[in-house]
């Protein structure tokens, strides 16, 4: 295997990647060529020059991908164009697959991926990028779950330059499709897939239960309106800057022993309902989290150890966009020491998708690391270019600080508040 990953500001340099990859397929022979694009600045029309530009030189490449909230190239943050990371495989076989969908659809658009999955022959993996804003990816995670073939799922949830954005797309060879999914097969009996991930936001408080929840609407948690417990205890009101407030406090919940965090994208000012980025089922307790530097740290650290362990030839990160966010100007020190082990791409995401154990789990916030090789241990291949600096006002970076410590001193005053008025009533 071989990987190529390629900056694209114009739709000019394309030809020009091309070239360098037709220089190297010349001389070597391969059983399989992926283009993934992601891209957080081309519209329409740039994609499809992109995908033409493709098929003309390579009339059997398989592409997948989707816009982003941000790409990664090398390790570093890129936002001026599209990413083109390039898999060639000298023994292996990949596909790709457009299912588009329906309002109503998902459950069958679930059960054709699996069925697509089940009947692919030597299958080892298979990577599902989705349109979550735009439909629910829930119903079809449920269905590609039953897969009868155990093998490795991981993907991520398309974004648009601003994480609110609802307008979000996924592409293969002839489409840039605004709901439905993309799924690229991997199958060989040389071909290793590994998959890890890291989160790093720690629980804040008590215990709260959903209590009342319509699909990915959270009316109550602990019988009180979801928007009111982000009020009281965090000072986030119900207004046009809901979204950009709680970022660093999403919801931390456990869906079949893993924890998992939810991240709220709006808060209703009428009835105090928050609509969220997937579903969490009603009786399940959550917590209010927070983002802890040094734990966020420290679970990377430990993610860079397990994918170097691993010795790819090839690493794709797929990472949420408020990690980005809330790392602002530092992003590139969280993804940049992924390049000193192998070419890294990727992109920032509204959901990052993994299977754990049995079961199929839709992350937030979080970081997907997928390692890829064929053969053996691979030598490392460092591009060495992760860590560009990136140029932000000193005003800025103060002003995020000073927020989130903010909201903690609040939450320490109301939870002692609340802790002398119920020692008072048990003195009482």
């Amino acid at each position: 295997m071989k990987q190529f990953n390629f900056e694209i500001t114009a739709v000019a340099d394309v030809h020009k990647a091309l070239q360098d990859i037709y220089s190297y397929t010349q001389h070597h022979k391969y059983s399989s060529i992926l283009f993934h694009l992601y891209t957080m600045k081309f519209g329409e029309e740039e994609i499809k020059t992109v995908q033409n530009e493709i098929l003309e030189m390579y009339p059997d490449a398989n592409i997948g991908g989707t816009s982003s909230n941000g790409d990664i190239c090398d390790g570093h943050l890129a936002e001026d164009g599209l990413v083109m990371a390039v898999s060639i495989f000298e023994t292996s076989e990949v596909h790709t697959y457009l299912f588009e969908c329906g309002e109503g659809e998902e459950s069958e658009v679930g059960a054709r991926i699996r069925r697509t999955i089940d009947t692919s022959d030597k299958v080892c993996a298979a990577e599902i990028l989705i349109t979550l804003k735009a439909i629910d990816s829930t119903a079809i995670l449920d269905e590609v779950e039953k897969l009868e073939k155990k093998i490795k799922i991981f993907g991520g949830g398309s974004a648009g330059p601003n994480i609110e954005d609802t307008k979000t797309n996924v592409i293969n060879e002839q489409k840039v499709c605004s709901a439905g999914v993309v799924l690229i097969t991997y199958a060989g009996d040389d071909l290793h897939i590994d998959v890890h991930h890291a989160t790093g936001w720690k629980p804040l408080g008590k215990d709260l239960e959903v209590t009342k929840i319509v699909g990915k609407r959270l009316y109550e948690l602990d019988g009180v309106p979801a928007g009111k417990i982000y009020s009281k205890y965090l000072d986030i009101q119900a207004d046009e800057n809901f979204f950009a407030n709680m970022l660093e406090f999403p919801l931390l919940s456990k869906q079949h022993g893993y924890e998992v965090l939810r991240l709220p994208f709006s808060c209703d000012t009428k009835d105090n309902s928050i609509i969220l980025a997937a579903n969490i089922r009603q009786g399940t307790k959550v917590n209010l989290s927070y983002g802890d530097p040094d734990v966020i740290k420290s679970d990377v650290e430990d993610l860079v150890w397990n994918v170097r362990s691993f010795a790819p030839q090839a690493v794709f990160l797929y990472s949420c966009g408020v990690r980005r966010l809330y790392w602002k100007y530092l992003i590139n020190k969280e993804t940049g020491p992924f390049s000193f082990i192998a070419p890294v791409s990727g992109f920032y995401s509204s959901g990052e998708i993994m299977n754990m154990g049995d079961y199929i789990i839709e992350h937030h916030v979080t970081l997907i690391a997928i390692g890829m090789r064929e053969g053996g241990q691979a030598l490392s291949q460092p591009t060495g270019i992760g860590y560009k600096e990136i140029e932000v006002p000193e005003e800025q970076k103060i002003h995020g600080q000073i927020s989130m410590v903010r909201r903690l001193a609040n939450f320490i005053n109301v939870t002692a508040a609340e802790l002398r008025e119920a020692n008072s009533d048990q003195m009482g």
